[in-house]
């Protein structure tokens, strides 16, 4: 038991006769090309086939190059939900950036210490120094 995988699932999507609703079409290949899902973790999270998936992202990609317009509110909601994603795995990037910066100028204002208190010598500039005339 211990070993045992949880996994998010979602109730498996209820068929209109022998097809799925348009939404729920549009929602599923949203999800995939803004990557929030692949096309396997979309069909086993849907309980869809695979092979129903992929022909769905097809349709719809051959669709949006047509330029016929689709449903923009599912589009939109996954559309948002992705940026927010990248938004803040962009901001984890910057934040350890910032501190190996940081920890890089800490290391080199100690370095200038040492070498200016051993060697006896000013290695920094005088505040408000004037540059030379040439």
């Amino acid at each position: 038991m211990a070993n045992e995988k949880k996994t998010r699932t979602v109730k498996p999507l209820k068929r209109i006769g022998k097809s799925y609703p348009e939404e729920v079409k549009r929602k599923v290949v949203g999800e995939i090309q803004s990557g929030f899902h692949s096309h396997r973790a979309a069909a086993k999270l849907y309980g869809i086939s695979r092979n129903t998936v992929n022909d769905w992202v097809v349709q719809y990609s051959l669709l949006t190059l047509n330029t016929l317009n689709p449903n923009k509110e599912i589009m939109a909601k996954s559309t948002e939900s992705s940026t927010i994603r990248l938004l803040n795995r962009q901001v984890n990037e910057l934040q350890k950036a910032l501190e190996k910066s940081r920890l890089k100028v800490d290391s080199l204002e100690t370095m200038i210490k040492v070498s200016e208190e051993e060697l006896k010598i000013k290695i920094r500039k005088k505040p408000g120094a004037k540059r030379s005339k040439e």
